[in-house]
């Protein structure tokens, strides 16, 4: 038996966690640059705003609703995920944490009543960390999923598919694009076969599944019918690489500025590295000017660059892709984004060295352990290396953001 667990309308749950005025009203989180509503309050649901509406399109609504408007708090919303993902550890053997606001556990050959466990998490995890979660547990990773999305359309918060009857009786109406893993294309092919829930996807034949969805397909169908394809790991999956980029808050010509925005997004992936124990072999580093303005010329550089020995240095791999970033630049573009990807990931015990070459990484691995320690104390960005600038002019806009109440001093709640 799988579970899958998230925090219900997660980043708007944070803000009304810290202020509890926010309970009741219509609220939104907006995305990168308050580009567009990526979280909404359940308020907000039933006034008609919709995921992915652009700001200054529904502004005017918005100032009708009365609504309360944030800016992305990543930082904030990291930490709460942390906070619920360390207390769901309390209850299974294994955990993955498979989005900020998702997780799945293990739940076989645990010696409870399922019912009863599901019910003390919820229960628990609102106690210790304030927030609203709903649980659903099936016999694969995809009966979970769906199990837990069934389980809102209830407003429930959970539900337990524990016999093949349960199963049946939520599959026959659960809609085929509300399902794990059907995106638009899949949809759209489904539909026009007649395929409109998810038991007339499991009454497929199999090999056409698997013709027309790939092994992926067929996987899920599988799972759909109570047969696990999937596992739960307990590792990060390092084939995916990891990825640090943002758009600026207005063009960037300059290749200073360029290099500041660069040098961050290498200081957060070496951070990000070090957390999970692993080391980079390769780093991507890339610039994108914006595709939607056809006034401006186009350009859309990319280089990858090999680390000599594989590394999760700050200072190394800020030193790499500043340089790899004057490599692709060109004057005369606006550049609206830069980002920085890093793959070939290898767990930090498994670097090759090289036979002929003397090569001590010891201390610059202590000075970012060190940086790590003093960022923790007072707060993210407290210690950074240089090349990160300092005004950062070419910051992502934020008029909305809220007090980062769990990850600086000077924000932290004060009782009177």
């Amino acid at each position: 038996m799988f579970a899958h667990v998230d925090i219900n309308n997660c980043y708007v749950s944070c803000e009304t966690l810290f202020n509890p005025a926010l309970r009741g009203r219509v609220v939104v989180v907006l995305s990168n640059n308050d580009g567009c509503v990526i979280a909404r309050s359940n308020e907000a649901k039933a006034a008609g705003i919709r995921m992915g509406d652009a700001e200054f399109i529904v502004r005017k609504r918005l100032k009708e609703l009365n609504a309360v408007i944030f800016s992305s708090n990543y930082a904030f919303y990291a930490d709460m995920s942390a906070r619920m993902m360390n207390n769901l550890a309390r209850y299974t053997y294994l955990l993955m944490v498979y989005s900020i606001d998702e997780a799945f556990l293990a739940m076989g050959n645990l010696p409870v009543d399922l019912e009863a466990h599901v019910a003390m998490i919820s229960r628990n995890v609102m106690r210790d960390t304030g927030l609203s979660i709903t649980v659903g547990v099936g016999p694969t990773m995809a009966l979970a999923k769906l199990a837990n999305k069934a389980a809102k359309k209830l407003k429930r918060n959970y539900l337990v598919l524990d016999t093949t009857a349960k199963v049946n009786e939520v599959v026959k109406d659960f809609l085929i694009e509300d399902v794990w893993g059907i995106g638009k294309q899949y949809y759209e092919m489904l539909r026009e076969m007649g395929v409109t829930t998810a038991e007339d996807f499991r009454q497929l034949k199999p090999d056409l599944v698997r013709q027309r969805m790939t092994v992926q397909g067929w996987r899920l169908q599988q799972e759909l019918w109570g047969k696990p394809c999937n596992v739960i790991k307990d590792v990060a999956d390092r084939s995916k690489g990891i990825e640090s980029s943002q758009s600026f808050n207005s063009y960037q010509t300059d290749l200073e500025q360029l290099e500041e925005a660069a040098a961050m997004h290498a200081a957060t992936i070496a951070f990000k590295l070090r957390q999970q124990n692993s080391m980079a072999l390769l780093l991507t580093v890339y610039l994108r000017t914006n595709k939607h303005n056809i006034s401006h010329d186009q350009h859309y550089p990319v280089i990858t660059v090999k680390v000599p020995f594989a590394s999760n240095s700050t200072q190394n791999l800020t030193r790499i892709c500043v340089q790899a970033l004057r490599a692709i630049y060109q004057p005369g573009y606006n550049y609206l984004k830069t980002g920085v990807r890093a793959t070939g990931i290898i767990p930090a015990g498994e670097v090759q060295y090289n036979l002929f070459s003397n090569y001590d990484n010891s201390r610059r691995q202590a000075l970012s352990h060190l940086m790590d320690e003093i960022n923790a104390r007072y707060g993210r960005g407290a210690l950074r290396v240089a090349a990160e600038g300092y005004k950062k002019s070419w910051k992502m806009k934020q008029e909305f953001l809220s007090k980062r109440y769990t990850t600086d001093w000077r924000d932290i709640v004060v009782a009177r």
